[in-house]
């Protein structure tokens, strides 16, 4: 399927390079590094999904696309809440929903890729059959294009625009028409009328509302139909990236630049990062920095004030600042300080704590904070300066995450086993998810993957379910 010749700045667009780097992208011609990567994003998403399978986000989202069908399959894609088939891009925007559910998802930057990537590449790969090795060809076209643009602009697009929403649709087009088998003119296309589809706003962050919660499905729903719609013959600007009016001026405001120098060279999969914790990217650091001032004996009790200082950016976001009266979880998993201070009380942070809004011990340490926007402290870093009782002060400081959370296969792996206990899979489930995940180069298709996935699926069913979604 590849070209005759590479293509060069000169010789083509930005669309166009993208295209045929992912079609012609393959996990086998990367360092081993690389297909270890791709297996941990996989685990880790899947489980994030099993431990938010009680959370309401994505059995609403399932409930608002309609009912599936448990017994008609052919073309179809199943729902990882359920079990139903529904048509693929439905599919797609109800495992996304779900693995966001509880906002543990993989990063890089700021955009997370693999809540549109990895759940449009399954329910494609589940429609068509595709073998193993094709699905885990395609996760990888999908995180490379997509971070391709992301690594360059996630810097100068969010806020306002949320990175996720902005990048996710066309990581997601990569993902599908690999698998598709899109001719590079097929997926220079995809990617040209994902682009146009692409965006959202951070306001809801700031509201404490829901929107958020979808806007990586939507981009995997629309990531999807681009495909689709490019292998129905539907053609995309070839410009639609750095023309006047394109995706570069659209989110960035900058002029056209060659966004694609690193493909196959740097693989930016090998840069994700995962999250231990179930709160906002911006507040791993605060998070680990107060788990790790509790195992090193500091007591909420104890502390008479807390200055915490974050990157100017990170700590200004919507949400971050909030410090209360917490009504729902939006609110308490975006506020720098809440993370803090139940970290440093709970010396762990699970869906259930950040449920808690009125826990005094809690409340009172929020309370005692001061968040400090740095505009010289680096992105991802958290500093603490406690102020004690006793008269005394302690400083502790977080000031490089990504190596802390850049974690092996078999980092993923253990992490996840912590997550089971907060999902409906037993330790025999979890082990044949892993294997089922570990043997995908040689499986015919991903059906064992998407039966382990479902099996953590809630006890009650879809009518049984109360409506309330906060």
């Amino acid at each position: 399927m590849g070209l005759q010749q590479e293509p060069s700045a000169t010789t083509s667009t930005i669309a166009e390079r993208l295209a045929l780097f992912a079609c012609e992208v393959k996990v086998g011609d990367a360092p081993a590094l690389v297909l270890e990567r791709v297996k941990a994003c996989l685990i880790h998403a899947i489980m994030v999904g099993a431990a938010g399978m009680d959370a309401p986000f994505g059995m609403a989202a399932e409930r608002a696309m309609g009912p599936g069908d448990p017994e008609l399959r052919a073309g179809r894609s199943r729902s990882l809440i359920t079990g139903d088939y529904h048509s693929p891009p439905i599919a797609a925007f109800i495992n996304a929903s779900l693995f966001h559910a509880r906002a543990q998802e993989d990063t890089h930057g700021t955009f997370h890729p693999g809540i549109t990537v990895i759940p449009a590449a399954l329910a494609a790969a589940e429609s068509k059959m595709c073998d193993g090795k094709t699905f885990m060809d395609a996760v990888l076209a999908g995180y490379e294009v997509g971070t391709a643009l992301s690594a360059v602009l996630t810097e100068r697009t969010t806020p306002p625009f949320r990175a996720t929403a902005v990048f996710g649709a066309v990581a997601a087009a990569a993902a599908v028409g690999k698998i598709l088998q899109l001719s590079t003119e097929q997926m220079a296309s995809a990617i040209a009328i994902a682009a146009a589809s692409s965006g959202g706003t951070s306001e809801s962050f700031g509201a404490g509302t829901d929107e958020w919660r979808f806007q990586p499905a939507k981009a995997a729903m629309n990531g999807f139909m681009a495909a689709t719609l490019a292998v129905e013959g539907v053609h995309g600007s070839k410009t639609a990236i750095e023309g006047p009016a394109g995706f570069l001026e659209c989110f960035a405001g900058i002029d056209a630049e060659d966004l694609t120098t690193d493909l196959g060279n740097v693989w930016n999969i090998l840069g994700v990062t995962f999250k231990p914790y179930p709160v906002c990217a911006f507040n791993q650091a605060p998070s680990l920095l107060g788990v790790q001032m509790r195992s090193e004996g500091l007591r909420a009790e104890t502390v008479e004030s807390i200055t915490l200082r974050m990157n100017e950016r990170e700590a200004t976001y919507p949400g971050m600042p909030f410090d209360g009266p917490f009504q729902t979880v939006a609110q308490t998993l975006m506020s720098a300080r809440f993370a803090f201070a139940t970290a440093l009380v709970h010396g762990d942070i699970t869906l259930a704590s950040l449920q808690e809004f009125e826990t005094p011990e809690v409340m009172e340490m929020v309370g005692k904070i001061k968040l400090v926007a740095d505009s010289g402290r680096p992105a991802k870093t958290a500093k603490a300066t406690a102020h004690l009782a006793d008269g005394s002060v302690l400083e502790r400081a977080i000031e490089e995450t990504d190596s802390l959370l850049s974690w092996s296969l078999r980092q993923v792996v253990a992490r996840g086993e912590r997550m089971r206990s907060e999902s409906n899979l037993s330790a025999d489930q979890y082990q044949l998810l892993v294997r089922s995940i570990n043997d995908l180069a040689a499986a015919n298709d991903v059906r064992e993957v998407v039966s382990a996935a479902i099996s953590a699926q809630p006890a009650e069913s879809m009518s049984e379910l109360s409506d309330p979604v906060r």
